[in-house]
């Protein structure tokens, strides 16, 4: 081989070598890239454990309440009447109208069921809004999914609230 073609030999391989240590390096830069960002996350979900453990205490007093005050579910007649009971004594109390009380279906979650009724209540704004303040306490494990509020067209002084009611009871371990 001339020396010509040697340092063209050499070249190529310098060429070759560098070429493979360029197409290395950019591999191994990405891939360094993704365990980082991994590495992140990794990082993340812990600190987001430690702060979960870090407020266990507060979850098992909140679970030991919620298994102490939260009703057992019986029967679903029985459900839907407490909430009736429920809605008819605030109404009562704060001299409000409910011209319209129809049951529906309920939805469950984990260990829970719900019995919902949908309402209409008629009322001066204050009593109608204390009514609806008074049924959400949290002994009453009431939630109210949908309401709109809408003016009362035969007497200006009055609202009309259109709401669905879910009362939650804790189903029994079986």
């Amino acid at each position: 081989m001339t020396a010509s073609e040697q340092r063209l030999a050499i070249a190529l391989g310098v060429i070759l070598v560098g070429g493979g240590a360029f197409l290395g390096l950019n591999k191994m830069k990405a891939w360094k890239l993704r365990v980082d960002a991994l590495g992140r996350e990794v990082a993340a979900a812990k600190a987001d454990a430690d702060e979960l453990l870090a407020r266990k205490d507060f979850w098992d007093k909140r679970s030991a309440w919620l298994a102490e005050k939260q009703p057992p579910f019986t029967k679903a007649g029985e459900a839907t009447t407490s909430i009736l009971n429920l809605v008819d004594e605030l109404a009562t109390k704060h001299g409000v109208s409910i011209p319209l009380k129809q049951p529906n279906e309920g939805s469950e979650r984990a260990g829970l069921t719900s019995a919902a009724v949908t309402l209409k209540v008629v009322g001066e704004m204050k009593p109608v809004m204390s009514w609806l303040y008074d049924l959400q306490q949290p002994s009453a494990f009431i939630a109210v999914p949908a309401m709109t509020i809408t003016p009362n067209d035969e007497d200006s002084s009055k609202i009309e609230l259109n709401l669905r009611i879910e009362k939650w009871f804790r189903l029994s371990a079986s």
